[in-house]
């Protein structure tokens, strides 16, 4: 989180239980997941904008440990916005 650049926004969100909910952007499906893994979808969601316009400066390997980090967080979300 630390070369993406979100290790202290996501750092601030860990402890926080409240469920939030998060909409899948394709399909519109919402699914109640925690304010930290809700922030790292919308992540991935604006990372992936930023790929397709050009933009490069998060590695491959970065996005992908994030995605890794939403599934053994939360399987359900993970299948729900972001597989």
């Amino acid at each position: 989180m630390t070369r993406a650049g979100i290790y202290n926004h996501a750092f601030a969100l860990k402890d926080k239980t409240d469920k939030v909910s998060v909409v899948n952007r394709f399909s519109g499906e919402a699914c109640e997941t925690t304010e930290l893994i809700a922030y790292l979808i919308n992540w991935v969601y604006q990372t992936s904008n930023k790929y397709e316009a050009g933009d490069f400066s998060v590695k491959v390997s970065d996005f992908d440990r994030i995605r890794y980090f939403i599934n053994e967080i939360d399987s359900n979300a993970y299948m729900n916005c972001i597989d």
